[in-house]
């Protein structure tokens, strides 16, 4: 299962799912596209993508259980910032593959994690070769975990104030 969760609009990257799942499913075919959300884009995604599941609207107290659910969250946005939904994604042991891009490559340790890709085709390259070796499916769920805690509130707050007193 390759989980988008976000705004089904051009800002994000949707339309170039479709394509991307087209290719995974060459090798892949029982892979499937779910996605949690809605958007403007949502009626031409539908229409490229009749075998998807769209989940629409999802509460975000219920998301954690459909990020569980996942193998792999796709992200490819070539704008987004920070990117809750990554963080989101890693603290439920959900790897992400994203561009390799501000927001994302802050959080997603390549090859670790996830993947930051440069292109479309990287991305399906490495989606392909992800879905295809159990053992680092396994070792990127845990290195995600380990991931999203050094995000914790007080790990954040100590180093802003290291970082603004100067000390070590």
């Amino acid at each position: 299962v390759i989980l988008f969760a976000g705004r089904l609009s051009d800002e994000k990257g949707v339309m170039e799912i479709p394509c991307i799942i087209d290719k995974v499913r060459a090798v892949y075919p029982n892979a499937r596209a779910v996605f949690a959300c809605i958007g403007p884009r949502e009626k031409e995604l539908r229409s490229a993508m009749p075998d998807a599941v769209f989940l629409g609207w999802v509460d975000h107290d219920r998301l954690p259980e459909i990020y569980s659910a996942a193998d792999l969250l796709i992200l490819p946005s070539r704008f987004d910032t920070f990117g809750c939904v990554v963080l989101e994604a890693l603290s439920c042991g959900l790897p992400v593959i994203a561009y390799n891009t501000k927001g994302p490559k802050d959080i997603i340790v390549n090859g670790a994690n996830g993947y930051l890709a440069r292109n479309r085709a990287e991305m399906t390259e490495k989606i392909i070769e992800f879905l295809g070796n159990k053992k680092m499916r396994r070792k990127f769920r845990n290195e995600s975990l380990k991931r999203a805690k050094e995000y914790n509130p007080d790990k954040i707050i100590k180093r802003l104030l290291r970082d603004l007193t100067g000390a070590a």
